[in-house]
C-alpha cells in the first residue's frame, strides 16, 4: 500500500471519528459487523446548524449510514470529490440506506459541512459509467462526485 493511501484512509477515519463526535445519533458500526456502511441512525437525526438534509426530514432508528468525506479544495485548487464504490452503493440501495457526506478543511481536517442524503437520491446525481479501479484495491469500480454537485459552493467556502 502506498504512503499517499495509507495517508488519505488515515485522513478518511480521523473525519469518520469526528463525524461520529459531532453527531450524537450516530452510532459507530465496526468493519467485523458491516463493511458496506460506517454507522447507524441511534435516535432522533435532524437537520442542524452542521447537518443539510437532501430529501428527507428524518432519518428512521436503525438506518445504516455509510460516510464520506471529500476535502474543501485538494492542492491542485480544485474541489474535492466522494468516491462512490460500486458494490458498496448497490448495497445501500438495497437497503434503502443514505449518506453522510462531508467536507472538511484538509489543513485542520475539521468538518465545516455535512449533508445527509438517502442512496437513491445520490444514485440519480451520479454520472454514467462505473470507473476501473487500479490493481492495488480489491473494488470492481467507483464513481466520483465532487462535493459542489451536493452542496453550494457559497455555503461551504463562503467568499473565498
Amino acid at each position: 500500500m502506498s504512503r499517499a493511501r495509507d495517508s488519505s484512509k488515515a485522513a478518511g477515519e480521523a473525519i469518520e471519528a469526528e463525524i461520529l463526535d459531532l453527531v450524537p445519533s450516530l452510532q459507530n458500526v465496526s468493519d467485523r459487523d458491516a463493511k458496506w456502511h460506517d454507522a447507524r441512525v441511534d435516535g432522533l437525526f435532524e437537520p442542524s446548524e452542521r447537518i443539510i438534509f437532501g430529501s428527507t426530514l428524518l432519518l428512521e432508528d436503525g438506518l445504516p449510514i455509510e460516510i464520506k468525506a471529500a476535502q474543501r479544495r485538494l492542492n491542485s485548487g480544485q474541489r474535492g470529490r466522494f468516491y462512490i464504490r460500486q458494490r458498496q452503493h448497490e448495497r445501500l440501495l438495497e437497503e434503502s440506506a443514505a449518506y453522510l457526506f462531508a467536507v472538511y478543511e484538509p489543513r485542520d481536517q475539521t468538518v465545516i459541512a455535512m449533508l445527509a442524503v438517502p442512496a437513491s437520491i445520490v444514485d440519480e446525481l451520479l454520472p454514467d459509467g462505473w470507473t476501473s479501479v487500479d490493481a492495488d484495491r480489491s473494488e470492481v469500480g467507483y464513481r466520483q462526485l465532487a462535493w459542489s454537485r451536493l452542496l453550494d459552493p457559497k455555503n461551504v467556502e463562503g467568499s473565498q
